[in-house]
């Protein structure tokens, strides 16, 4: 089995790179999917699965006018090309999507819960999702709050904290992080069990936290304190797309297919220790 991966130079695509040394990984550069000529023009010889890493994740850039279009193009069109190669080589897609598909729900939210995204970021990510079910086997993993090699928010708040002796972060949005060791090793798996196409959900397992809550964790034991704020609190005079109020992922499709995933906070204390 020869794996494309796509998006390869990105946090997630990093790291199911190092998951799977023998798979063909492009970067953006490389491999334009939003581009019908590039994708015609690529040589798919011996590929018998894809994995789409590649995505539009400047959330509040998104809503400008300026960049809606590349963010529909990459999340959107992207993936509807590539269901487009799946459906003609007849293999398998693994597309990763997020909890930005989501309005409303309390709880954990299971993979058939209803979809009402909220802005722009969003919505080309739902529309994407529609994209990938057009391949003829597929896998939707929608995930939240990702860690990796990358810009993302632990790295944030180390490098903040280290000049700070107080940062205010918000405590009403709630959620479970992900490290990409564990998304990408699960993503292969599930690719690998023999599951039903379908939706999936992937995140760290364990507690459900507020930001406010993933920060104190991220900088416990340094001298920087986190101060809770309400979202209201922190986009007052900026201009930020909405974030979902619970990215609270429900697991149970993916523990069904026999995959599990790690305590988040296991999963951070081991990042913690690149640094």
């Amino acid at each position: 089995m020869t794996i494309l991966i796509t998006g390869a130079g990105g946090q997630l695509g990093k790291a199911l790179v190092h998951q799977l040394p023998q798979a063909r990984a492009v970067t953006s550069a490389e491999l334009d999917i939003t581009a019908r000529e590039a994708l015609v023009g690529f040589d798919w010889s011996g590929i018998t699965a894809i994995v789409n890493a590649a995505a539009w994740t400047a959330v509040d850039q998104a809503e400008d006018a300026d960049s809606t279009l590349a963010a529909w193009n990459v999340n959107a069109n992207g993936v509807a090309n590539l269901a487009w190669e799946a459906r003609r080589l007849e293999i398998p897609l693994v597309h990763v999507s997020t909890d930005y598909v989501f309005g409303d729900g309390e709880g954990f939210l299971a993979a058939e819960h209803r979809i009402d995204p909220q802005g722009v970021y969003g919505i080309t990510k739902a529309a994407g999702e529609l994209a990938a079910r057009l391949s003829p086997a597929y896998y939707v993993v929608r995930t939240s709050w990702v860690f990796g090699d990358g810009p993302n928010f632990v790295r944030t708040m180390l490098r903040l904290g280290a000049d700070r002796d107080e940062l205010t972060v918000v405590d009403d949005q709630y959620g479970r992080p992900t490290y990409t060791v564990d998304l990408a090793a699960a993503l292969v798996a599930l690719l690998d069990s023999g599951a039903p196409s379908g939706t999936y959900h992937a995140t760290g397992a364990g507690d459900v936290v507020s930001w406010a809550d993933f920060a104190a964790a991220i900088l416990e034991g340094s001298s920087c304190k986190v101060r809770p704020i309400s979202s209201e609190e922190y986009s007052r005079g900026k201009a930020i797309a909405p974030r979902p109020v619970n990215s609270a992922l429900d697991l149970s499709a993916l523990e069904a297919a026999g995959i599990t995933m790690r305590d988040w906070r296991e999963a951070l204390a081991e990042y913690l220790k690149t640094f």
